[in-house]
């Protein structure tokens, strides 16, 4: 049973979506009015992110309580971030990004908020591999496997699926969220949130093939996210980029340092240091990416927003 108190924010970044957005707006209104205790509770905001074709015009055609326009395309990521900072001013209680291609079912957002109204989990993200419809193509089948694993691996969740078009959090992770990249937005949430200490939690799903438009996925999709997760990395644990890799120089330096001395003494080598320049340069970048380490952790652990 829902709680009719839950003020509930459900975010749909469209970028030329004329031919799909006003049934999904449909949609979304025929699938939160189901249960009459939630009427409402629910309250939609759409982010335009720059759309060139009649989208725009469209929304204007429709009831909807939140209309965000990005004057240009910013991308997907900013397009949620916008969305985010939106349920923030607004008070949402619960946000669910939902997408606005069709491919998955409004009804599947009074599912997803499950766990959040339970007070199970912060995060909650869609599970499309269990009841998916149609066969995903080998190239985004593969990199979703390969980002998954890598979120898996990075935040110890037990994921299943790292990119759906639909998640849920609450309202603890929305006060407190940060998004620095305008791409890949799943994956940023999923390090931002793991960093400041939000459970998670997956909710199978439906998934549709796409029949209008076409998916933001290209070969280009891993050079554009990669860079990305370092900057989320960077700013919620610091000490996790900072250290690895001041150690990487550090540590070769200090090698080079030990085994040159050593020939010295052992009077098979003229000078103490021979290459005093790489054994300087290297240890002192070494050390500074640490020290820089050391001093963000602390600045965030002051301040966690």
């Amino acid at each position: 049973m829902f709680d009719p108190k839950n003020n509930i924010l459900i975010i749909v970044p469209a970028y030329n979506e004329e031919n799909t957005i006003a049934k999904t707006i449909e949609g979304i209104k025929a699938a939160t009015q189901i249960n009459n205790q939630t009427q409402g509770t629910f309250k939609i905001c759409v982010i335009d992110d720059g759309s060139s074709d009649n989208t725009a015009k469209i929304l204007q055609t429709l009831d909807i309580d939140y209309i965000i326009t990005h004057k240009h395309n910013l991308g997907l990521g900013a397009a949620v971030r916008s969305g985010l900072h939106a349920a923030r001013r607004y008070g949402a209680d619960i946000a669910v990004k939902f997408d606005a291609d069709l491919q998955h079912n409004p009804l599947d957002i009074l599912k997803i908020i499950q766990p959040i109204i339970a007070a199970t989990a912060e995060i909650v993200y869609g599970n499309r591999f269990n009841t998916i419809s149609y066969k995903m193509p080998f190239i985004r089948n593969i990199g979703n496997k390969v980002f998954t694993a890598m979120m898996r691996l990075l935040t110890g969740w037990p994921l299943k699926d790292s990119q759906p078009g639909i998640f849920a959090v609450s309202k603890q992770y929305i006060d407190v969220f940060r998004l620095p990249g305008n791409y890949n937005y799943t994956q940023q949430v999923l390090l931002d949130a793991y960093h400041k200490g939000m459970r998670f939690d997956h909710v199978d799903v439906t998934f549709d093939e796409r029949t209008k438009g076409h998916s933001f996925i290209s070969l280009k999709y891993p050079f554009k996210v990669l860079p990305q997760l370092f900057w989320v990395l960077a700013g919620v644990a610091p000490m996790r980029i900072f250290v690895p890799l001041g150690l990487c120089f550090l540590i070769p330096a200090i090698c080079v340092f030990v085994w040159q001395l050593t020939q010295f003494f052992m009077g098979l080598a003229t000078s103490p240091v021979e290459n005093v320049n790489f054994v300087m340069g290297t240890g002192l970048f070494g050390m500074q990416c640490i020290f820089f380490g050391v001093l963000a952790q602390l600045i965030i652990e002051k301040d966690p927003k």
